[in-house]
């Protein structure tokens, strides 16, 4: 919680020293605050669960109540506060970012200045320790587990995210002076979706049991396609780009794009091929079993004659 006050008060110095002579900067404090507010009610909600739910598996030598409550759930999950209060919290880091960038106020710094652009480049990256401070205090399974295991990879991608968005935007700091106004908003709006992005993931943790969940495949599929889509690919181009038209040094993150790509390809295909087993084929033979002539009897059809020979008993 500690980080969070801290980096949101050096990126309030960093902008009240820019607008000295106006007061509207102040307000970003009580942003901030409200932003401390939600972090400390999300994680003393969480507290409260896990504590409901270790007690009542205490008392269920079966387990059977965590299957009652997996199916009771609502599609927001159990713990719907936590992508909440990160989304609240991006939003706010977002438009801070927002204002650094497009006030002007990058060419004012200086890197002999204490409050300079390694300091931004460091405070921005501590937005990884704000969730790895949320995900951990949503995490109640013990070690060895396949969620234990799942979060600590989560924490540990979006970390490299949040490494590789910083490094972008640090084209705007030390980047060739010739890059055009349409350029520049393109790198500081794909930064802030990769900032974005990991509420995706946390929506997925507020499932007890992601990995059977109905809702899992789909989210998956959706957060691939849109990292690839929306940071890998647009990243690994403007960084060829700048590299071979601006001779720029290659960022050592270019082939961490390339390398993501790939492995998103790899994880795609698989998670592609059981979301067809899954929902399209058993939809398409669950259709095709209410839709399909039912030819379990043959049509007779009786004339005037037939009908009379028939009620009086006589043959045929």
């Amino acid at each position: 919680m500690l980080i969070l006050i801290v980096q949101g008060a050096i990126l309030n110095y960093y902008i009240i020293m820019h607008y000295k002579h106006s007061v509207t900067p102040y307000f970003l404090f009580v942003a901030d605050l409200l932003c401390v507010a939600t972090y400390i009610g999300t994680l003393a909600a969480s507290y409260h669960y896990l504590n409901k739910v270790n007690h009542e598996d205490s008392q269920d030598g079966f387990n059977i109540k965590p299957r009652i409550r997996l199916n009771a759930i609502s599609k927001l999950g159990v713990m719907p506060l936590s992508y909440a209060s990160w989304l609240f919290y991006i939003i706010i880091l977002v438009t801070k970012i927002s204002v650094i960038f497009e006030s002007g106020l990058i060419e004012s710094l200086s890197a002999k200045d204490h409050f300079g652009p390694q300091l931004l480049k460091v405070t921005i990256a501590a937005s990884s320790f704000v969730f790895l401070l949320l995900v951990e205090g949503h995490n109640w399974t013990k070690r060895g587990t396949p969620r234990y295991s799942y979060v600590t990879s989560v924490c540990g991608k979006t970390g490299i995210e949040i490494f590789d968005s910083v490094a972008f935007l640090s084209i705007l700091m030390e980047g060739p002076k010739g890059l055009s106004e349409s350029i520049k908003d393109v790198i500081l709006i794909l930064a802030a979706i990769n900032f974005f992005l990991p509420t995706v993931k946390l929506y997925q943790l507020s499932f007890p049991d992601f990995s059977i969940n109905r809702m899992s495949l789909p989210i998956t599929i959706i957060y691939l396609f849109l990292h690839m889509a929306c940071i890998d690919i647009p990243f690994l181009t403007i960084r060829l780009y700048l590299w071979l038209g601006y001779r720029e040094n290659a960022s050592m993150f270019l082939m961490k794009n390339i390398l993501s790509i790939c492995l998103t390809i790899r994880c795609m295909y698989p998670e592609l091929v059981e979301f067809k087993n899954t929902y399209i084929e058993n939809k398409s033979k669950i259709a095709s079993k209410y839709t399909k002539p039912q030819r379990n009897f043959e049509e007779i059809s009786l004339s005037t004659s037939d009908r009379r020979k028939f009620g009086t008993g006589e043959d045929v």
